[in-house]
């Protein structure tokens, strides 16, 4: 088959979860007989006046087209029409159909649909291609991926509403955030009244809200048109059900993981060192000063550290966060980036690997990367984490955003002695790259036939 993906992004400069899906998935096609290629966007602040600019190369024996466009530059006159864009961008919708007229692929296959829009799904029906959409996070009903909101706190996943939204919109400027954040009470007595007087249309505020509102209707129509929509976590099937998604299009086909590059991982250092793990995205939504907290309350007289691995730069702000927050503690450590091949050798030095998340992750595949190297997991009770992790059975939940709550959690593994033990006795085994790929590369051949058909 000849298999087109198309991602928001792709390595080598951006390598988080759906970056990294993308990849794998096309790599492992690739090795079994397809023709996968991978479109994705490298720059949106870099382009012709009109339209995109794309260079096509190779990463890793995966071709990959990157597509370059100046969002600014988009004939966007109020916020509104600024909206539409971030989903809805007829360029990228324009260059798409060109390139699926052109290569003529059996299959489109989406991942996300963040910064690729409604108009990549819309290429795909143009040129008559079937398409398959792997969900990886909310973006198809909040535009800011995760459900968390900017002052932090957390919006329902089945219940939409426009009005929300444009809350969150504009409480990502710093006056409306601070404000909300001080006296969250007095903010929501103040918005609700906005919302039910002509105060709004005053601040533009229904203009707003009804750009939302066109938001969730168009992406959902877009969704509805691909032949199957994937699903990586049951907490999604749920969630885009009650959307009104019909459940017998989500298929469910959790991640699997790809350890055939993991380097060999000497045994942990009898050092006497309590080690805790961090190995992700470092990222405010990631919840990873929550660790650093707990590790400072923790009661012991062994010697403890934290060990933070991942990406300084993705995040610069919060990373200079994370640095004033932990100044003066020897003990706490950013080691910065690291490869894939690095992971066993990463959580071998580790006692419990930390997943503090503030948003419902989907996976995430650091928790299953734990499982595989017989790790003890402590993690939020957010679904889809608390769908994998039983609590107290093979590994520990703690109430998301609560450093106490953690650090109650990390102090059990320090103080009962057997504790690790019995959670990494009860790890299920763990699903792999082909078995995951194998239903994926099924779910192409029906979508295939059934447009053929």
């Amino acid at each position: 088959m000849k298999i087109l993906i198309a991602v928001h992004h792709f390595p080598p400069r951006f390598q988080a979860g759906a970056e990294l899906r993308a990849y794998r998935t096309a790599n492992w096609m690739r090795k079994h007989g397809h023709d996968a290629r991978v479109v994705a966007v490298e720059h949106i602040d870099q382009g012709p006046a009109d339209g995109v600019a794309w260079q096509d190369d190779d990463y890793q024996g995966v071709p990959v087209r990157r597509l370059s466009y100046d969002l600014r530059k988009a004939p966007a006159a109020r916020p509104a029409d600024v909206l539409r864009w971030q989903y809805d961008n007829p360029w990228i919708e324009r260059h798409l159909a060109g390139y699926l007229s052109e290569w003529r692929p059996d299959l489109f296959h989406l991942i996300s649909g963040y910064i690729m829009g409604a108009g990549a799904l819309k290429a795909a029906r143009q040129a008559q291609v079937p398409s398959v959409v792997t969900l990886v996070d909310f973006w198809f009903f909040c535009r800011r991926l995760t459900l968390l909101r900017p002052t932090g706190r957390l919006s329902s996943p089945t219940e939409y509403d426009p009005r929300a939204c444009a809350r969150c919109f504009f409480e990502e400027k710093r006056r409306f955030r601070l404000a909300a954040q001080s006296a969250p009470a007095v903010a929501d007595a103040v918005w609700s009244l906005a919302f039910s007087t002509g105060l709004g249309n005053v601040l533009g505020l229904g203009d707003i809200v009804r750009a939302f509102a066109a938001r969730y209707r168009d992406l959902m129509a877009a969704l509805q048109t691909a032949t199957a929509i994937i699903c990586p976590s049951r907490f999604l099937i749920e969630t885009f059900t009650a959307h009104g998604i019909d459940p017998d299009r989500l298929v469910l086909n959790t991640h699997g993981l790809d350890t055939s590059m993991w380097l060999p991982a000497a045994p942990r250092a009898l050092d006497g060192v309590f080690r805790i793990g961090y190995i992700g995205q470092i990222e405010h939504h990631k919840g990873v000063h929550l660790v650093a907290q707990a590790l400072s309350k923790l009661r012991t007289d062994r010697p403890l550290d934290l060990l933070i691995y991942g990406n300084e730069q993705a995040a610069p702000r919060y990373t200079e966060f994370l640095r004033r927050q932990t100044a003066g503690d020897a003990r706490i450590r950013i080691m910065g980036r690291y490869k894939n091949e690095q992971v066993a050798q990463i959580l071998s030095q580790f006692d419990a690997l930390v997943i503090p998340s503030l948003w419902n992750e989907i996976g995430p595949w650091t928790l299953f990367e734990a499982f595989e190297a017989r790790l003890p997991v402590v993690t939020t009770n957010l679904p889809n984490m608390s769908y994998v992790v039983e609590h107290d059975r093979n590994g520990l939940l703690f109430r998301a955003g609560d450093a106490g709550d953690l650090t109650r959690q990390l102090q059990r593994l320090i103080d009962e002695p057997d504790l690790a033990a019995r959670l990494v006795s009860n790890i299920p085994p763990v699903k792999k790259i082909d078995e995951e790929m194998a239903i994926l590369q099924d779910v192409y051949r029906r979508a295939a036939c059934q447009s053929r058909a």
